[in-house]
């Protein structure tokens, strides 16, 4: 079977966001199948655009379009760059020959719109996959304001889910609300899945923390985006409320719209016991996590959110890291029916706080919660396992 996947924002390990596409597709072509990917020029995803706009990458066939995309891109342009993969999406799929599958995975949801013109002119089925629920979540949380724009990508949504084979969503809760727009479509849950070969409690971290003074602190890591959605300035809030503990330590590691805000807010409340890192490669963000303790993974105070399949909080399973969010939802319910970690009321800053006080005077019970955390990753979200859950989707006839 030849699969055609679009994915705007693919990424490689040497990326430093999510591979999921990347870790899927090669998986596929192991079980037998071709698999040609269309992608833009994201700019932490890792490709490099000197090896050409046609690549092969670890027997993938990559066609990159001449689409730049940043999260510091304004909004408008982020829309331009949304369109423009559409349009140029649309021209590379139909001189690729001879697919049977296309699997169109957001955000953004424009990847639809290609996904479903290649359906008609080739006379192909797609399945559609959904990472987050647009344009849902943009509308509540304000980015999409005008009731028209919202009307049509309403429109948008419930045409490509009319329009799909079958639709995956990466959360039980997404999967509810994709629900209510669809109706009886068919509807598979696979969630983001772990990289337990690339995080792994194997690393020695002890060096790293060495080097920047960590010593005997507990160390708390947020790696990742750092926009709006992710809320890192409630991190900032915990640790002015701690009071500048110097026992404890919070690192944010990553790029996004907020991080020249956070540096500035760090530096107004003198803030010691917070450091910002650079996005690292996935090598290298493994031995930062290895030298952390927790990882935490926050959110907006909006509970659309709280339903999200976040990388990092996969990746830091991986790692063997307790985890602390500070919403509830199903990763809260893993955590803590696992006892890997601890979740929150969303955005409620007493309870985080607590819950970072009761990890600092506890540190055997993070040691225990890091193996527990390892073990729901190798048993729950094997990559192995889910790529194949993808895959039977993609097989099935009808």
């Amino acid at each position: 079977m030849h699969i055609l996947y679009i994915h705007q924002h693919f990424a490689t390990p040497q990326g430093s966001t999510g591979t999921r596409s990347y870790e899927f597709a090669r998986r596929w072509i192991k079980s037998g199948h071709i698999v040609t990917l269309i992608t833009g020029c994201y700019d932490i995803g890792g490709l490099d655009l000197a090896k050409g706009r046609k690549q092969v990458i670890d027997g993938i066939n990559v066609i990159i379009v001449g689409t730049k995309y940043s999260s510091r891109q304004s909004f408008l342009r982020r829309i331009f760059s949304f369109l423009s993969f559409s349009f140029l999406c649309i021209c590379a799929g139909m001189r690729v020959k001879n697919v049977d599958m296309i699997y169109a995975t957001s955000t953004p949801i424009t990847v639809g719109i290609p996904a479903i013109i290649l359906k008609w002119l080739k006379r192909i089925p797609f399945i559609f996959e959904v990472r987050d629920q647009w344009p849902e979540v943009p509308i509540e949380l304000g980015v999409i304001k005008n009731r028209v724009t919202a009307r049509m990508l309403l429109w948008l949504e419930r045409t490509i889910y009319k329009q799909s084979r079958a639709i995956v969503a990466l959360s039980p809760g997404q999967a509810g609300g994709i629900k209510k727009v669809t109706g009886d479509k068919r509807i598979e849950v696979i969630p983001n899945s772990c990289d337990t070969d690339v995080f792994t409690p194997e690393i020695d971290g002890s060096q790293i923390r060495e080097r920047f003074g960590w010593a005997k602190k507990l160390v708390l890591l947020h790696f990742g985006a750092m926009g709006r959605v992710n809320n890192l300035e409630f991190v900032l809030a915990a640790a002015d409320k701690l009071g500048n503990n110097p026992a404890i330590h919070f690192v944010l590691a990553g790029n996004g719209s907020q991080k020249e805000t956070l540096r500035e807010k760090i530096e107004t409340l003198k803030l010691e016991n917070v450091e910002i890192f650079d996005a690292l490669p996935k090598h290298e963000l493994a031995a930062l996590t290895a030298a952390c303790d927790v990882s935490i993974v926050t959110i907006a105070d909006y509970k659309i959110l709280e339903e999200n399949s976040a990388n990092k909080f996969f990746d830091s399973l991986s790692a063997g890291k307790p985890v602390l969010l500070n919403y509830s939802g199903w990763q809260r319910k893993i955590l803590e029916e696992n006892n890997a970690g601890f979740g929150c009321d969303l955005c409620n800053l007493g309870q985080f706080m607590e819950k970072i006080k009761f990890l600092e005077a506890h540190r055997d019970e993070i040691k225990r919660m890091g193996q527990n955390a390892r073990k729901v990753a190798l048993e729950k979200f094997s990559r192995d396992k889910l790529a194949v859950s993808a895959l039977k989707l993609i097989e099935r006839k009808t």
